[in-house]
């Protein structure tokens, strides 16, 4: 970045890698319960007290330029500003630090009038150039998560110390939705003095409700409430400071010690409830926090180099999997079997379920075409080759991978599955060195959809340039619904076609909370809103 010091340029890539490993709560994401905010008992709330979040994962980076992980942005969502909140009953675009705003009818320009008063931790104020330099130091990171929602950035031009308009060389229909995603937040002149490197441990300056006591890697991230704060969301009840007078994070990445831990009081939240534990946290002074998660679908997401390059076998792996089978028996009655790319709670979602229809005997015949024979213990085999494939895991591994590598045994396919620890699995999903991963991107809008698969990007899965691409352009570009529409269904069509994915179910995030714990909520976006939250 052209203020901060860089580290090494392959450093910043496992970094900007995680934006898309984030969201990996795919595979250990559960449904459930209802969803919502409070526990219902309504009541007035109360100021003090710690609340204390069993989370599933180290983030180990936190700054909201350089990494997207559910993990890192649960935190950073209550340190951070954004110009705009989405309504996550509606949909809606609405002012946040911005009290106005208007875009152009070709969606190239987008102008903005800031509220008054908004500050930032430091005491600096949220005004037009500290926006304008958030922005012209995201736009340098590498052009995938939240770098991505600035294609065609040309600049931001300052008409006053409140008001500016971000321009861009193209039509760019998903920027408005993207100022309300975190990783968009504003950030303080001050931030882009500090280098790279130091703003992953927390060394950055939001204009949110908390400011962080401490990260420890490893151990926890304590957030502190920041005293006269006066600026929310639109959609915000509290219209003043949180309540909370602390929230901590500890960082326990087995869920049975999450659920352990919710049951005993030493946290009242655990996210991420497993299925197997959901039902002791619907009664006995426990209730499950749970909202469905837009975006890209959990997946099988596939490596197109080595055996994967073949059509054919990716085309098998889709036709392969029993969605409904999978659904029933390792995961919750509230998951769905996929019926697209992306969840049908995703704005411009088609029901595709025609293309993920169960066929163990085309899956076979596509197997034989390619050439592969199956062997006498069953695995197939080609000029002396076990078709085997390694699928990297984040640890711990969920129970529904062992299924689908059951699944996938029956026709023949060896899968291997390899579990590291999360910088490793960072690592080695950089480097290629898998042949299945399984990442999922949750976000409101289907603009997701070329953040992982546009081979101009980070392209995690070596795709080849194609029309794809072109559809991925036209759906960021389209200024009406329409036309919007059409790109989004052609882009879904080519990767189900294409085998360029094989989507598995429809999740959602469901976290296990105490009675105790009032109007604790999810965003739009599914990431916890501390802002309101209080203890009874």
């Amino acid at each position: 970045m052209s203020t901060s010091t860089s580290g090494p340029r392959p450093r910043r890539l496992l970094r900007s890698a995680a934006a898309l490993v984030a969201l990996l709560l795919p595979v250990t994401a559960c449904s459930g319960g209802s969803a919502g905010s409070g526990d219902g008992s309504g009541g007035t709330p109360r100021d003090g007290g710690t609340l204390t979040v069993g989370a599933e994962a180290d983030p180990t980076c936190l700054d909201p330029q350089q990494t997207g992980q559910l993990a890192a942005v649960d935190i950073t969502r209550s340190l951070v500003d954004t110009l705009t909140d989405q309504d996550p009953e509606t949909g809606r675009i609405v002012p946040w630090l911005a009290r106005s705003f208007k875009t152009s009818p070709d969606a190239t320009a987008f102008t903005f009038v800031l509220r008054e008063g908004a500050t930032f931790s430091d005491g600096s104020p949220v005004d037009a150039r500290s926006v304008k330099l958030t922005f012209d130091h995201l736009v340098e990171q590498p052009a995938n998560g939240a770098p991505a929602y600035l294609r065609g950035y040309r600049g931001t031009e300052i008409a006053g110390p409140r008001e500016f308009t971000v321009r861009f060389d193209a039509p760019n229909a998903q920027f408005l939705q993207a100022t309300s995603l975190v990783g968009l937040g504003i950030l303080a002149p001050a931030t882009f003095e500090q280098s790279e490197a130091a703003r992953c441990r927390g060394r950055f300056i939001g204009s949110g409700p908390y400011v962080l006591d401490h990260y420890t890697a490893n151990q926890e991230a304590v957030l502190t409430r920041r005293d006269g704060y006066a600026w929310p969301s639109s959609l915000a009840r509290n219209r003043g400071a949180a309540h909370l007078e602390s929230v901590r994070f500890v960082f326990v990445p087995e869920a049975g010690a999450r659920s352990g831990a919710l049951g005993s009081g030493q946290v009242q939240v655990a996210k991420s409830v497993q299925p197997t534990d959901q039902e002791q946290f619907q009664k006995g002074g426990f209730r499950l926090l749970s909202k469905p998660a837009p975006g890209l679908v959990p997946p099988l997401s596939l490596n197109h180099s080595g055996v994967l390059a073949d059509r054919r076998v990716r085309q098998a792996l889709l036709k392969g999997i029993d969605r409904r089978q999978l659904v029933d028996t390792v995961l919750s009655p509230a998951h769905r079997p996929a019926t697209s790319v992306l969840a049908s709670t995703t704005p411009f979602h088609t029901d595709m379920s025609d293309r993920l229809r169960h066929d163990p005997a085309g899956a076979r015949k596509l197997l034989d075409s390619a050439g592969w024979r199956v062997g006498g213990d069953g695995i197939r085999v080609k000029d002396g080759k076990r078709l085997t494939l390694t699928w990297l895991i984040p640890a711990p591994m969920p129970p529904v991978n062992e299924y689908v590598q059951q699944q996938l045994r029956t026709l023949g396919i060896d899968v291997r599955l390899k579990a590291v620890q999360p910088a490793a699995y960072v690592e080695q999903q950089q480097q290629g060195r898998f042949d299945l991963t399984a990442v999922a991107v949750t976000r409101a809008d289907p603009d997701v959809l070329r953040t992982v698969f546009s081979s101009t990007g980070a392209n995690l899965w070596h795709l080849p340039p194609s029309t794809l691409d072109t559809y991925l352009e036209q759906q960021a570009s389209a200024t009406d619904d329409r036309a919007r529409q059409a790109a989004v269904t052609k882009a879904v069509a080519w990767i189900l076609d294409h085998a360029d994915t094989v989507p598995l179910y429809e999740g959602a995030l469901v976290h296990g909370v105490s009675t105790t714990v009032h109007d604790l909520e999810l965003d739009a976006s599914t990431r916890l809103d501390l802002h309101d939250a209080w203890i009874g």
